[in-house]
Formats: C-alpha cells, sequence, structure tokens
C-alpha cells in the first residue's frame, strides 16, 4: 500500500468490497441498533456519565461544552435536556417527552452520520479528480435472506480474484468526476482571505475551504462581525 501527498496519486493495490442497502433499509437498520442501545442500557450509561464528569461543571454554572472530547460522542447532546433534568422529573410527562425527543434526534444524528460517511466514501474514491482508485464492488445487503449470494460468495470470488490475479465477473463501481473537478489548475493562486492565506493550487484550494481549520476560522469572523454590529447599535 502506498499513500503519498495529497497533491498527487494515491495508490491502493486491493480490491474493495463495500457492504450497501437501499436507504430505507439502513434507516430502519440504524434505528433498531439505537433500540438496542436502549434495550442494553444506554440511558443508565448516559446518566452514570452524565453525573460523574458534569458534577463540578453544573456546580461552576459553565455551560456544557459540546465541541470538544467525549462530548462530541453521539448521544450526550441529543440527551442533554433529559439528562438536566432532576432525578424526580424524569418521570413525569416532561422528562418522558424529552426522552422520546431525545430518542429521535439521537437516531436522526445516528443516520445523518451514516450518510456523511456514504459521502466521504464517494467523494474520497469515486468522485477524486487525480487517485488513482482500485477496484470497488458493491454487495448489496438489503435482503439477508440473500446473503449467500448477493454477500457471501460474491465478497470470496472478488478476494480470490485479487489473490489469484484473475478476472472478477462481477463489474466494480465507475468513477464518477465532473468536468469542473478534472479541469483543476495544480499552479493557480488562491487567496483565502478568511484564514488570510496565500493557496497553490485549486485542489489545495478546495481542500482547505472544505478543511475543520477553515470552518472554525470562519464562524470565529462571523461572530466577531456579529458582535460588532451590536456593539455598533448600542452606540
Amino acid at each position: 500500500m502506498q499513500v503519498q501527498d495529497m497533491s498527487k496519486i494515491v495508490t491502493l493495490p486491493a480490491d474493495l468490497a463495500r457492504p450497501n442497502s437501499t436507504m430505507t433499509v439502513h434507516d430502519a437498520r440504524l434505528n433498531a441498533r439505537v433500540d438496542s442501545m436502549l434495550e442494553e442500557g444506554l440511558i443508565d450509561e448516559l446518566l452514570n456519565f452524565h453525573d460523574r464528569h458534569n458534577k463540578q461543571r453544573i456546580e461552576d454554572g459553565k455551560p456544557p461544552d459540546y465541541t470538544k472530547g467525549i462530548f462530541q460522542t453521539l448521544g450526550f447532546k441529543e440527551f442533554h435536556e433529559y439528562l438536566m433534568l432532576p432525578p424526580e422529573k424524569k418521570d413525569s410527562e416532561e422528562g418522558k417527552k424529552l426522552l422520546e425527543e431525545s430518542i429521535s434526534n439521537m437516531k436522526m444524528g445516528t443516520r445523518r452520520y451514516a450518510r456523511r460517511q456514504n459521502k466521504m466514501v464517494k467523494s474520497r474514491f469515486l468522485e477524486h479528480p487525480t487517485r488513482e482508485i482500485p477496484p470497488i464492488y458493491e454487495l448489496d445487503t438489503t435482503d439477508l435472506t440473500k446473503w449467500d449470494d448477493e454477500v457471501k460468495y460474491k465478497a470470496i470470488h472478488i478476494i480470490e480474484s485479487f489473490v489469484n490475479k484473475t478476472q472478477c465477473q462481477y463489474e466494480s463501481l465507475k468513477s464518477n468526476v465532473s468536468d469542473e473537478k478534472t479541469n483543476i489548475n495544480s499552479h493557480s493562486s488562491n487567496y483565502c482571505s478568511v484564514c488570510e492565506r496565500l493557496i497553490i493550487g485549486d485542489k489545495e484550494y478546495l481542500i482547505h475551504m472544505n478543511s475543520h481549520k477553515h470552518k472554525r476560522a470562519l464562524k470565529s469572523k462571523q461572530r466577531r462581525a456579529q458582535l460588532a454590529e451590536k456593539e455598533e447599535r448600542c452606540e
């Protein structure tokens, strides 16, 4: 396996088999996964962690920071309002309503995260303008009664074809790179006014614009602008 700089070709001497299903089935499985976590004691786990790690924060009157550490994990943000209720209110109508909303938000967050993962696979492999990608074979897991034919035996054949260097009978996914991405200029100069940086190359500029560092700088600049606007109004 050879991974080079992002501006260069990345080669992976292997075939990839990617399990996939229809979005409706995938969503149902993700919802069932959350239900299973709840049955196995997720709420008690969240309550115990919240009590142990938030005691000092609550005493100091500090707001929760869901941008750092463990609190970025799915569950804490979604259940925050419920977790903040006093113990005697958790079984009240208000508590039950907040719990239902929290569970619904967690399921939605889980589905959203799965969609981002699918988007990442497409952008990094099937829609990348310069990356030399290996063959990617999709295995349909929608109907579990067809698991052996649609997943098991196909995966075995794909692996054997790669190991034995023989022709695979299944068709791999096709690359889907737009003309806009293929016409990227690697020597152009691009200036990011938010970060005050000069970036050489269109691809590098796109990578920068989608980076967490740039997005954080943009949000910070927007907050400062909003604060300055409020101060002007007060004057």
